[in-house]
């Protein structure tokens, strides 16, 4: 075969060390010498190492792969449908490989990301049969159903109570939308209505991926519980559940090495109801481990916008759940559901039962936009339909003295940003280092951020977080200046510190510079320099590391790919993703034959969840 990994890639493009040394490992378990069991196994590791949990081996039926773009004669081309599959599975039934592979329905898998999906998909249909509220429950929702909604007669649907009316007796549940929808409003609204149905007595923890996620969930969710305060029942619920969100890998209690958390299900997590709030970043083997941990009575709610990226590891696993249970609920569900929404929902427009025996409805879409609007929304749109080429020429274009102020969605060129770098840095983030104190400093770090695709480049976040730094940073040889944003790149539970969390270094009342970190009670605590866990420079971040947070204004960069490898990264959930991260203004920096070229591509990750899900919900009913 390939004596060594430098010939293997010499011979065979995108190819990677670790696909080589698992090709090589497992052909090696079963003696075999054959290029197609192989390349295979090469196909199946890259595919796993691009987002797939699986790969569907039919697709790549008589297709040449891996070949290098300026040698036409490299790479390998694949047999005919019937022998590849035939070769496929008589690889997975080898003796040699026991445990290693699975075969399921023409896809190969790993028995790692098998077993995920296993697991998960069990998990979830355990949960899929709700319990009807009693009449107790019902008569007590009723009572403080007007504090938590409006209840005059409409004839438009509330889907954010459709939400909260039909969530609050689900074992699992799921609560989509985009920006602006409603999701934390519609969020506390169901706790509040959880606490009412139980009296008081369940104990809810809120968590999400990261730390910044966690912290704006801890933030939103407080704000909107406070609007209980003048409720005497509601407000000691209330006051029960304003309770920091926490991360995922805190809340599992998950080692910084191993992967055996704390609680699993051997040791499930204590709580009777769990909120998982930007659920599409959160990859198969994270869910699965979260899902494993719950006790059996256990709630839990996933939160999040389909739109957005997937996970940066294997998965898609909120897009392939709600492929299982739905695209949305519509107005007609079933039989339960529509009862339960009659009794608590009087005034607003019935949901008609469905003829089709519908599984109970777990998934929940809100679909008006209360605060992301206007022109930002309708760019999002765009993007997301994969057609900006109608909304591009409505977009004006900026000079480099308004980008920094800009409202809605301009553009601009890569010219004019390079061009006008030194202005561009001082308009954007001079303010933060001439700030006359702390909190000023933040709001300034806060209004304003550059986003890229890329790590790498000349555009990448690397490069530009340098360049932005030779003009900001007095020539401090150690790299610490008054003003400098650091994102943490690495969790430290000590400092209670974790990857994404960004602070600013600033000095304290003697002059000692440190790094300040938000709370989130609005406090900020410092952390000496030399106790900081691994970080960076962060006036320019990518994409990926942008979810989870919010800023006023934005500049998102969308270059042309440097690489091939830079290009398989490019799709309209990647731009969508950074477009949604601004509140009020973002300036395009890319031109619209770039940017459409961009929208029309879609990541679409191969896993068997979908199909698995909907079968054991259909088998479980």
């Amino acid at each position: 075969m390939f004596a060594s990994y430098s010939l293997c890639a010499a011979r065979l493009a995108d190819i990677e060390a670790i696909d080589y040394f698992f090709a090589r490992e497992l052909t090696g378990l079963v003696e075999s010498s054959n290029e197609t069991d192989f390349c295979l196994l090469l196909a199946l590791s890259r595919a796993q190492r691009m987002g797939n949990s699986c790969l569907i081996v039919s697709e790549l039926a008589g297709e040449h792969c891996f070949a290098h773009s300026d040698e036409p004669d490299s790479g390998f081309i694949f047999a005919h449908q019937d022998e590849l599959l035939f070769r496929a599975e008589a690889l997975v039934k080898h003796p040699g490989m026991a445990g290693r592979l699975h075969w399921y329905n023409g896809r190969l898998y790993t028995a790692r990301y098998w077993q995920f999906e296993q697991q998960l998909v069990a998990s979830i249909a355990e949960r899929s049969n709700p319990a009807p509220l009693t009449n107790e429950q019902t008569e007590a929702l009723l009572q403080v159903w007007p504090s938590l909604f409006p209840v005059q007669q409409s004839e438009q649907q509330d889907w954010q109570q459709v939400a909260t009316a039909l969530c609050i007796n689900r074992s699992f549940a799921m609560i989509s939308g985009g920006p602006g929808t409603g999701k934390t409003y519609t969020v506390a609204r169901l706790l509040m209505a959880l606490q009412v149905a139980w009296q008081g007595t369940l104990n809810v923890v809120l968590t999400a991926p990261t730390g910044k996620a966690a912290q704006r969930l801890t933030e939103s969710v407080d704000a909107a519980l406070a609007q209980f305060s003048g409720h005497p029942t509601l407000a000691a619920y209330s006051g029960a559940m304003q309770q920091p969100a926490m991360t995922l890998h805190r809340l599992l209690g998950m080692p910084r090495w191993g992967i055996q958390s704390r609680f699993n299900q051997h040791n499930p997590v204590p709580a009777d109801v769990i909120i998982v709030d930007e659920s599409s970043m959160i990859d198969l083997a994270l869910m699965t481990r979260l899902f494993r941990a719950l006790a059996p009575h256990t709630r839990v709610i996933l939160v999040g916008d389909p739109k957005q990226l997937p996970s940066v590891e294997a998965g898609n696993v909120l897009g392939d759940i709600i492929a299982a249970l739905g695209a949305e609920l519509t107005e007609s569900v079933d039989e339960a559901s529509a009862g339960q929404f009659a009794r608590l929902c009087p005034h607003l427009p019935p949901l008609s039962v469905s003829t089709n025996n519908l599984p109970v409805a777990m998934h929940f879409a809100l679909r008006r936009a209360q605060r992301f609007s206007g022109q930002l929304a309708e760019v999002a749109s765009a993007m997301n339909n994969g057609q900006i080429d109608g909304i591009w020429n409505e977009l004006s274009v900026l000079e480099a003295g308004q980008m920094h102020s800009v409202e809605g969605v301009a553009t601009s060129s890569f010219s004019a940003l390079d061009n006008h770098f030194e202005q561009l840095t001082i308009n954007w983030f001079g303010a933060i280092s001439q700030a006359g104190s702390l909190p000023d400093a933040m709001n300034h770090l806060q209004a304003g951020r550059w986003l890229t695709p890329f790590r790498q480049g000349d555009w990448g976040a690397l490069a530009l977080n340098q360049r932005i730094e030779r003009l900001t940073s007095p020539g401090d040889s150690r790299g610490f200046y008054k003003g400098r944003p650091v994102m943490i790149t690495e969790n430290h539970h000590g400092q209670r510190l974790y990857n994404g969390d960004i602070g600013l270094i600033w000095p304290d009342e003697r002059g000692v510079l440190k790094a300040w970190f938000a709370g989130q009670d609005g406090s900020f605590r410092a952390i000496p320099i030399m106790r900081l866990p691994q970080h960076e420079t962060v006036y320019v971040m990518t994409i990926h590391k942008s979810q989870g947070s919010e800023f006023d204004r934005l500049l998102l960069l969308v270059p042309e790919a440097p690489s091939r490898q830079a290009a398989g990264l490019y799709s309209r959930e990647l731009v969508y993703t950074g477009l949604t991260r601004a509140k009020t203004g973002a300036v395009l920096v890319t031109t619209q034959a770039i940017l459409q070229d961009v929208v029309a591509r879609r990541q679409q990750r191969k896993t068997g969840l979908p199909q698995l899900l909907a079968e054991a919900i259909d088998a479980n009913r």
